[in-house]
């Protein structure tokens, strides 16, 4: 009986292994975080465009 259960105990880890490395094979590997994230962080452009009310066009018209 104890050899009957210690077979039983290989073969189930052997089904969850194999079925870790199917999961891992079909899904990827986990990301991995880079170690600078400031260069990821910054994900606003640089650059802010300002837009003109009607009023200062007419003003910027006249000269």
């Amino acid at each position: 009986m104890k050899k009957l259960k210690k077979l039983l105990r290989l073969i189930c880890l052997a089904v969850f292994l194999l079925l870790a490395v199917t999961g891992i094979s079909i899904a990827g590997a986990a990301p991995i975080l880079a170690k600078n994230e400031e260069r990821f962080n910054n994900t606003e452009s640089p650059v802010e465009m300002v837009d003109k009310k009607k009023e200062e066009e007419e003003k910027d018209d006249v000269f």
